[in-house]
């Protein structure tokens, strides 16, 4: 009998040992003391567990040591057939048979990091997650008292947020063990937040506003904060290492998204840049036993031959930490001779030992994402879902047009983007965005998204003031409307007006009399030509002589889209359709007007007045690009043809949307069980046409979708190569047998050549699988003999593309963790169109779908900047810019490289200096400015270019 079998044997024979038949996680209360089962005492569980690492340290050591072992256990052996027992004098003499390996034991070392991890609002309340961090942060501090070699780490900027609120008493405490290198800050986030449904803005937002206010409030080095400590977020996106290399971060801890038993090894980014990454091998709630100390020799052949290990241990999930068992059993364990050694000590003092150039090349380099985990958390909770899609842009949109109206003596406010920011980057933690949540937390996160966009729509609504009032109108002329304009009530009118469903930007009324003034802006990189939607409020004027015209009187092609005003809170507004040319980053102005009367008009009864309704044969929307035709009786788009080939694609199948009976799961938030049956959407109650002339076309139709009704409106805009379904579903399901899904599927008329998916700072190409995926904004199904067709959604995030088809998942129903989190009302918008193999091309199309034009209404005044105009000019090649901000005196313009290929950007920009920098602030490039500002980008990089 070998000696690994000669232990098990021993083992079995000692009272209160319990074998131990697969991983167990060891938080919490031992099993032994929960069985009410008395444990060894601590001279069998020290003798018992040195034999345990002795066995694997043999192992590595090419059986060196089995004679010596063999010894050790004979000892025992003989005890228990002598004595019945393991006495301590027996113990002993076994311990001194293997003291030859002391010299190798030692060799080996396990850092103690104590941790508590508290997740944001999962399971409860804010105010359960505030108490359970005070209380938490009492405990450890009142633990570094008593014990003075003990050390604890603690990520999550927004924990140290709380406590400067709620208990700032504990600040001084916690800074005094902050300067004395025993409270670590793991911090580099706002929160441990997920990484495929936030923007790639958002992933470095969070670094950025954590550095600000860690090192305004509580003093600490950005520099110092370069470990992403991301336990238990549920996947990693692929260009995660390009996106902390920028953000001056070099490691990574985590639990999931890698199916390995690799623990050490380098995540590499299509960029090329790589972070060494941490895979946690017993789980980042651990406890302190002497399995933490036995599988070190095995871990180090996992770790390029590392011979120091880290264990995170502490209780957690709601908070409450390392407990003074664990503090006790480590002390314990550092007396055994034949173990590692161990200490208490950092997250930042196990990476430096890890970081060796020698270890490094030993380490495999995983070049791919590391997905996908829980497919149903990129669809649940749909209204957080939405309330982010929509606060992220609206921030972005926001600091572009502040730092352009600061140019002009507008302000910038900072600190209102900060608090915008904070509060969209806490709904970023991996059980808020995912949905993975109970009522109480996604209340609270609609509440900070509600601030988040208040903030964002306030200083954006306030930067185009400023900027229209620069614009120059003083060339239109209002002669003889004074008496009109005294009489306006149009003036403050609109208060409120779209902006439901974190729509929209507020924008009253600013225009008065017959003739109204609206400068129309692009917040989108790319140069636009779109049909606009403007909105006049208490024009007293002739509807059938309204006109719109450029500010030089050449005619603007218009459709008015109400026949009369409609009342809106004792105000009056009437939509327009405009076709406006807008300039990337920039501006337009046209004029709405009542022209003259040309001749006076004579009516007679119409020709086909009183007439039969002709329904038409065949349902088809059509302009120069594209012609889609729907099935009458059910509204199934069966036909996409784009018309620059002639090229059908779709397959004819039903196209459109559907609800899929989905498999019950127990974590239904989490997980989207397997598809059963697919419904169509095919109970159409009612449908129309409707229509502004050749600028807007499409068909309005409802429908039953079990207890739940859908109304859509899908409309073809002059120009467009893709079709806008805007739909508005009144939700009422719950799970029952199945779990009901609804749906957006298409069906493609071509074998599809993989999938292009935008995920956060860049794109990915993926190939078919039978469970949702990640994306941004859209999936692009390659096309190996043309233009790809391309699904889009405003608000959500999962699709499946099986089966030679893109289907986007609208709402789950899922029923836990909240019960009903779906029931009530849903504003959906999803476009389907012709789109390109290129990422830029693609990000284009993306930015217009999800920043539309912004207006504001003035009366004609003089002004500096010219009607039409940009407020930054770029070539950017294959690279997109992200962002556009501000830093004290500082422009900021950051930038990512999407096609694989060198970018060679120039920014018409006047500026005494520029840099290329990271987010630190360090140079990371060249620049030159000559006739703007030139440099090139690496593929697939991130930069960010600073403009003095």
């Amino acid at each position: 009998m070998n000696n690994d079998a000669r232990l098990s044997a021993l083992q079995k024979k000692v009272g209160g040992f319990r074998e131990v038949m697969g991983f167990e996680y060891s938080f919490g209360q031992p099993k032994e003391m929960a069985a009410r089962i008395t444990p060894v005492n601590a001279h069998i569980r020290r003798i018992l567990s040195e034999l345990e690492f002795a066995l694997k340290l043999d192992e590595v050591c090419e059986r060196r040591f089995t004679e010596e072992i063999s010894a050790a256990i004979g000892v025992l052996e003989n005890a228990i057939k002598e004595e019945g027992v393991l006495t301590k004098s027996a113990c002993y003499a076994a311990e001194a048979a293997i003291m030859p390996l002391q010299s190798a034991a030692k060799e080996y070392s396990v850092i103690l990091c104590a941790h508590a991890h508290i997740d944001m609002n999962w399971m409860w309340s804010w105010q359960e997650t505030v108490a359970s961090a005070v209380a938490t942060f009492t405990t450890m501090l009142d633990m570094m008292d008593e014990y003075p070699d003990f050390t604890y780490s603690q990520s999550q900027t927004s924990v140290y947020k709380l406590i400067e609120d709620y208990e700032p008493e504990l600040m001084e405490r916690m800074k005094k063990r902050i300067a004395e290198g025993r409270w670590e800050i793991t911090s580099s986030a706002w929160v441990e937040t997920d990484k495929n449904m936030p923007t790639g803005e958002s992933l470095v937002n969070t670094v950025k506003y954590t550095r600000d206010y860690l090192q305004r409030v509580w003093g600490i080095d950005p520099a110092w904060l370069n470990i992403d400590f991301s336990p238990d977020t549920f996947g990693h996106s692929t260009h995660v290492p390009e996106i902390d290399t920028y953000a001056g971060i070099k490691y990574y801890y985590h639990c999931r998204g890698f199916a390995s038993n690799q623990v050490l090894y380098r995540f590499k980014a299509p960029s090329g840049s790589e972070i060494l990454m941490y895979r946690e091998p017993y789980w980042y709630n651990s406890g302190i036993t002497p399995h933490v100390g036995i599988g070190m020799p095995e871990l180090a052949g996992r770790m390029g031959g590392l011979k120091t290990g880290m264990i995170v241990y502490g209780v957690g999930d709601h908070g409450g930490g390392p407990t003074r068992r664990d503090i006790e059993r480590a002390y314990e364990m550092m007396e055994w001779p034949i173990f590692p050694s161990l200490r208490f000590g950092t997250f930042h003092e196990f990476f430096a030992i890890a970081d060796k150039p020698e270890i490094r090349e030993k380490l495999p380099v995983i070049d791919r994402e590391l997905n996908f985990l829980f497919d149903g958390c990129y669809t649940t909770q749909s209204r957080i879902k939405r309330a982010n899609r929509m606060a992220e842009a609206k921030l972005t949109e926001a600091q572009l047009f502040s730092a352009g109206a600061s140019k002009l003596g507008g302000r910038y406010r900072a600190s209102a983007f900060e608090k915008g920011w904070q509060n969209t980057l806490f709904t970023h933690f991996h059980d808020i965005l995912t949905g993975s949540c109970v009522q109480d937390s996604r209340e609270h996160a609609m509440g900070l998204y509600q601030s988040a966009v208040a903030y964002a729509e306030t200083e954006e609504n306030a930067a185009l003031r400023t900027l229209a009032k620069a614009i120059d109108t003083s060339m239109i002329d209002i002669s003889g409307e004074e008496e009109i304009i005294r009489e306006s009530q149009s003036e403050g009118a609109g208060v409120g007006y779209g902006i439901p469903a974190f729509a929209g930007v507020p924008n009253p009324e600013r225009g008065a009399g017959l003739t109204r003034v609206f400068h129309i802006f692009n917040a989108a990189q790319c140069e636009r030509e779109d049909t606009c939607q403007l909105s006049m409020w208490d024009w007293v004027g002739d509807l059938r002589r309204l006109e719109v015209v450029d500010v030089d009187g050449n005619p603007v092609e218009f459709a008015l889209m109400d026949g009369n005003p409609i009342k809106y809170w004792d105000h009056h507004y009437v939509r327009i359709l405009v076709r406006a040319k807008l300039p990337g980053y920039g501006y337009t102005t046209v004029i709405v007007r009542q022209r003259e009367v040309t001749r006076l008009p004579h009516y007679v009864f119409p020709a086909d007045g009183g007439g039969v309704a002709r329904p038409e044969n065949d349902y088809v929307l059509e302009n120069e690009h594209i012609r889609a035709r729907f099935d009458r009786e059910t509204m199934s788009l069966v036909s996409l043809i784009d018309k620059a080939d002639g090229s059908e694609k779709l397959s004819g199948e039903f196209c459109g949307l559907v609800k899929i009976d989905t498999e019950v799961t127990g974590m239904s938030a989490w997980t989207i069980g397997r598809h059963h049956a697919v419904h169509p959407v095919t109970d159409v109650r009612e449908s129309h046409r409707f229509g502004s002339g050749a600028l807007r076309q499409g068909y309005h139709w409802e429908a039953n979708v079990m207890n739940s009704t859908v109304a859509v409106d899908v409309s073809l805009d002059k120009g467009a190569k893709a079709l806008r379904y805007d739909i508005n579903v009144t939700w009422n399901e719950i799970t029952g047998r199945f779990v009901p899904l609804l749906a957006f599927r298409a069906p493609l008329g071509y074998t599809a050549d993989g999938y292009l998916c935008d995920v956060p700072m860049g794109v990915t190409v993926r190939k078919e699988t039978n469970n949702d995926v990640p994306a941004l904004t859209y999936v692009a199904a390659k096309n190996p003999d043309g233009a790809p067709l391309y699904v889009m959604t405003d608000c959500k995030y999962g699709y499946r593309i099986f089966d030679n088809a893109i289907l986007s998942s609208l709402i789950n129903t899922a029923h836990y963790p909240d019960h009903d989190p779906e029931r009530g009302k849903h504003s959906i918008a999803i476009s389907i169109g012709v789109g390109s193999d290129c990422a830029a091309k693609m990000a284009d199309i993306s930015e217009c779908f999800v920043h539309p034009e912004r207006y504001v209404t003035c009366n004609p005044h003089a002004g500096t900047l010219a009607p039409t105009g940009t407020l930054l000019c770029a070539e950017t090649g294959s690279a997109r810019i992200t962002s556009v901000t501000k830093d004290g005196d500082a422009t900021l313009i950051r930038l990512v490289e999407l096609c694989g290929k060198t970018a060679d950007v120039t920014l018409a920009v006047d500026a005494k200096s520029a840099r290329v920098v990271n987010l630190l602030g360090e140079e990371i490039g060249e620049c030159t400015i000559d006739g703007g500002v030139k440099l090139s980008i690496k593929p697939y990089s991130i930069v960010t270019v600073e403009l003095k």
